[in-house]
């Protein structure tokens, strides 16, 4: 046997070991992600079946606005919290939350609360107008604007049932801005950590940005009621996945 023929069984010998090799590897890849697959569907089901008793995807604390769920302007008995207004059906467990932070040594600021279509779209368009003003171009603009503010008609302002609620010495002492950044803070960490004691959420969480539309907002919260509000809290949701929960329960 020439030299020249060795050589090719060999080529052809490691060839076949790659391609072996590939196949293995793609095999692997495959049964990772359907192993993957398998334990989120497990999951699911685990979360299903823990949901708390008594609670509605209909119910109306629990109505879900956002990009993809539009809505027009909605009706219900508003009423004031601090000069802010909001859904009437909020109002004692909001003062009750702002109290205990108060009462925890935090005092709070409340920013916004409930806005109508038409001023959520003057917001819209100051954000970018803002944006452009700093030099930005309209693409630009849009872009960031859409990554912090929601869109008219999806906003979670217009349920009533959210507010903007900063650490007042945080708040005054950052030019009276709302940052994420303000979770540094302790008074912030402490409405964070208890919202759920009072029925609410931190409506954008990190991580959220994929299921909510939002990046994160350490400043946001939202009504849900204290049975909503612990489950989605235990468990790391947004209120995008316990709705989508609560609808396959309900099937």
């Amino acid at each position: 046997m020439t030299k020249k023929v060795v050589l090719k069984g060999l080529a052809f010998v490691a060839l076949a070991g790659v391609l072996s090799g590939c196949g293995t590897t793609t095999n692997k890849a495959k049964t990772a992600t359907a192993s993957q697959k398998t334990s989120q569907q497990s999951r699911r089901q685990q979360l299903i079946s823990a949901l708390p008793k008594g609670v509605k995807s209909t119910d109306s604390d629990l109505v879900l606005v956002n990009k993809w769920h539009k809505r027009g302007e909605m009706t219900f008995n508003k009423s004031d919290v601090d000069g802010i207004a909001v859904r009437s059906s909020i109002v004692k467990p909001l003062e009750a939350f702002l109290a205990g932070a108060k009462k925890a040594g935090y005092p709070t600021t409340m920013v916004s609360g409930y806005r109508s279509v038409a001023y959520q779209q003057e917001v819209w368009n100051q954000s970018i107008q803002t944006y452009e003003n700093e030099g930005k171009s309209a693409k630009q603009a849009l872009k960031l604007t859409k990554e912090f503010v929601a869109v008219p008609s999806g906003s979670e302002h217009e349920t009533g049932l959210a507010a903007d609620i900063m650490n007042t010495h945080w708040f005054s002492t950052h030019d009276n801005q709302l940052l994420s950044s303000s979770d540094k803070n302790k008074g912030q960490q402490w409405l964070i950590k208890h919202a759920a004691d009072y029925g609410f959420i931190l409506r954008f969480p990190k991580d959220g940005a994929k299921s909510t539309g939002i990046d994160y907002e350490s400043w946001h919260f939202r009504y849900v009621g204290k049975k909503s509000a612990a489950f989605i809290t235990k468990h790391n949701l947004t209120l995008e996945q316990y709705v989508s929960l609560l609808k396959a329960h309900e099937k």
